[in-house]
């Protein structure tokens, strides 16, 4: 993330730079007033966080696929309405990384939406609404930062290419996600591009790409739109790639478990 220096809070480490903690406050204050409105935040890919009594009931940025793009994915069946909900979560979760991984300006509040597209009431009471706890979606995001603090790749800046052993792999590999991503390498693509075409999230492509260049399957080419960037400051400590797991589509990211 590149927003400004350091704040150096020892409550959102990863999350430590003065824009993005501008963001986290700001949410932290809406949660506890209850407040109705847009949280935009401007950067890139920047975007938008809509709260109703205190509560993110959606994330939308360019900077990943939104619930549309997750639900027209080939191959996915009509959702039933707790797969529907998940999604929704998921979507919402992943553009919020998007935002953090990317580059923070600021960011501003506007009070007038429009709650009758969303068939919600001003007057109805938090509990009864969907989305997302402002504190959850700001420690889950932390959470994914640390977990990519040592693949040294920006889901957004960096572009991609297979290497000897990626197209060895691509060659030997099964039908599934790594093999989708392989394939979508091309020496143009970044992950938030892999990720709209095969209509998957940011993060868990993200994480397969982060896996594929530490077995040196993938690179970032020289003078491909930077070097590779880390997406938390260097002087936090790194933790290990996350392990790969059942739910590599990213549903298993949703509701990682309370104590972790």
């Amino acid at each position: 993330m590149t927003t400004g220096p350091s704040a150096g809070s020892a409550r959102l480490p990863a999350l430590g730079r003065q824009a993005a903690q501008q963001v986290a406050r700001e949410l932290t204050k809406a949660t506890a007033v209850g407040r109705t409105g847009d949280l935009h935040v401007s950067g890139d890919p920047g975007g938008r966080l809509r709260v109703v009594h205190g509560r993110v009931l959606t994330v939308s940025t360019v900077g990943a696929p939104g619930l549309a793009e997750l639900l027209a994915r080939p191959g996915r069946k009509v959702p039933g309405a707790a797969e529907r909900r998940a999604l929704e979560v998921m979507a919402a979760l992943d553009a919020a990384f998007a935002i953090a991984s990317g580059w923070i300006d600021g960011c501003f509040w506007t009070t007038e939406i429009d709650l009758d597209s969303t068939n919600l009431d001003r007057a109805a009471p938090a509990p009864q609404l969907c989305g997302v706890e402002a504190d959850r979606l700001t420690a889950e995001t932390e959470r994914r930062l640390r977990a990519l603090a040592n693949s040294r790749v920006s889901p957004h800046r960096n572009r991609l290419a297979r290497t000897e052993r990626g197209e060895s792999l691509l060659r030997d590999c099964t039908a599934g996600q790594r093999r989708e991503i392989l394939l979508q390498v091309d020496g143009r693509h970044r992950c938030r591009d892999i990720a709209f075409a095969l209509g998957r999230g940011l993060y868990p492509v993200t994480v397969e790409v982060s896996r594929l260049l530490a077995e040196r399957a993938l690179v970032v080419p020289p003078g491909s739109n930077g070097l590779a960037a880390a997406l938390v400051p260097s002087s936090l400590p790194r933790s290990a790639l996350p392990r790969r797991h059942r739910g590599a589509s990213g549903i298993n990211e949703l509701y990682p478990p309370r104590g972790r």
